[in-house]
C-alpha cells in the first residue's frame, strides 16, 4: 500500500535530522531514491543521492546538533511543500563565518516529490541564506 505524501515527507525530515545528528547518512538510503534530482543544489554538490549524502555528512561538521521544525505541510498528489525552521549551535566553519558557538535558525521552504512507497526523487527548496547571514555576522560583531 502506497505511503501518503504527508507521512513520507515528515518521516524525511526525520531521517535527515537523525543522519545529520548521528552521522549515520546510510540511514538516508531509505527515503531517497539513487537517482534524486535536487533542482537547487548547493555549490560542488554531486549528482543524486550521493551528492545529498556527503552534503549532509558536511553539515554535521557545522550544525552537529541541527533540529527540523516543520510548520506547514500542503500536499497535492505525489508532491509536498513545506515551511521548515532549522536550528542548530554553529560548531564549524559556514559561509566564509568562523565558528560561534551559537544556535541559529533559517527558514526553508522545500517542494519535494516522493514515490508510491515514500522515497524522494525531486527537490526544489530556497533556504534564508539573509538570514543565516544576519545572524552569524551579528555574532562576528560581538
Amino acid at each position: 500500500m502506497p505511503i501518503d505524501t504527508q507521512t513520507a515527507a515528515r518521516r524525511f525530515y526525520s531521517i535527515l535530522e537523525e543522519a545529520v545528528r548521528t552521522g549515520n547518512v546510510a540511514r538516508l538510503d531509505d527515503v531517497i531514491v539513487p537517482d534524486a534530482v535536487d533542482h537547487h543544489p548547493d555549490p560542488d554538490m554531486k549528482p543524486g543521492r550521493e551528492g545529498i549524502k556527503e552534503a549532509f555528512a558536511g553539515l554535521r561538521g557545522v550544525f552537529p546538533d541541527l533540529r527540523f521544525d516543520i510548520e506547514d505541510v500542503l500536499v497535492e498528489g505525489d508532491k509536498a511543500a513545506l515551511r521548515v525552521i532549522a536550528h542548530g549551535t554553529q560548531r564549524g566553519p559556514f559561509l566564509g563565518f568562523a565558528p560561534t558557538n551559537r544556535e541559529i535558525s533559517y527558514t526553508v521552504i522545500d517542494i519535494l516529490r516522493f514515490t508510491p512507497d515514500g522515497r524522494l526523487v525531486e527537490r526544489w527548496g530556497l533556504i534564508d541564506e539573509a538570514a543565516v547571514r544576519r545572524q552569524l555576522e551579528a555574532d562576528q560583531h560581538r
